[in-house]
């Protein structure tokens, strides 16, 4: 429950718990009185029983506290008895609204999650991404849901999740490796339990991989083609307009390539002769690190 709630509460309840000793208070000083005529008409009437206006009380008091001084005196005691529940009952309810302002949210609410927090997480498993530890054991997380890990450059990243993830995931991962430092750690490894392989086009023992294997024949040959050469022109997509010589450097591309195509069909012997031919199908990986 929210602070403002709960300070909306505790006026509503000191104000009832007032009301409701008044109201006690009057109608106590009206049966001791046994309900007299000079005490004015009632309210209304319950099972027979009048009942009078809570303020009554005070007004009574005003006027006939010389003729009954014990009966009023009793009256003020009921009445002075709630108004101290309701200052008992206020504090106890500023205690609880300070310790829920405590829990404000407005500026977030991570916090190190407890032991069953993470037992009901399923973060506990043998299997998965390596997120950290907690004492002795690992944390993994072996879900459908994506897992983030940001933070500064050199700050274990990579050694502290990536690597140990490399080395114990049993299945097959794609590894986005702008530096090669994964790969230098932990493909000698991998390499025991099943095949790697290095693809990096600036490095000339990367493994291969030819786009044109890829290009369909007959009614589709043509579109394929161009796919290939906008990744070629325009790698990233950003090109909203090409100029004259992206234009020509397209269509350039789409001859050629539908050329190449065509004539390897012919002879391989021709293709051999082009400056710039196809790369071969894909080989394996250079052998890996130890």
């Amino acid at each position: 429950m929210s602070a403002t709630r709960v300070l909306w509460g505790q006026i509503a309840v000191v104000l009832l718990i007032v009301l409701i000793a008044v109201w006690s208070a009057t109608q106590w000083v009206a049966w001791r009185l046994g309900f007299q005529p000079q005490l004015g008409s009632s309210w209304f009437e319950l099972a027979g029983q009048p009942f009078y206006p809570p303020p009554a009380l005070f007004w009574w008091w005003y006027f006939y506290d010389a003729y009954a001084p014990n009966v009023f005196f009793e009256g003020g005691a009921i009445a002075a008895s709630g108004g101290l529940i309701a200052i008992a009952v206020a504090i106890f309810m500023s205690i609880w609204r300070a310790r829920e302002a405590k829990d404000v949210k407005t500026f977030g609410s991570a916090r190190w999650a407890e032991r069953d927090e993470i037992e009901k997480a399923g973060l506990l498993g043998d299997d998965g991404v390596v997120l950290g530890r907690y004492e002795q054991e690992y944390l993994r997380h072996d879900g459908a849901e994506h897992t983030l890990c940001f933070a500064p450059t050199r700050s274990g990243k990579g050694v502290g999740l990536v690597v140990p993830t490399l080395l114990t995931w049993p299945g097959s991962v794609i590894v986005h490796d702008i530096k090669g430092e994964n790969w230098e750690l932990t493909s000698g490894f991998r390499a025991r339990h099943g095949r790697v392989l290095l693809f990096d086009p600036t490095n000339s023992a990367s493994s291969a991989y030819n786009p044109l294997l890829e290009v369909r024949k007959g009614e589709w040959e043509v579109r394929d083609v161009q796919n290939v050469a906008d990744v070629l022109v325009d790698p990233e997509g950003s090109l909203e307009k090409r100029n004259h010589w992206e234009k020509t450097s397209h269509s350039l591309l789409v001859g050629a390539i539908l050329h190449v195509q065509s004539m390897r069909r012919r002879t391989r012997r021709w293709r051999a002769s082009l400056p710039s031919s196809p790369i071969p199908a894909a080989r394996s990986s250079p052998r890996c690190p130890p």
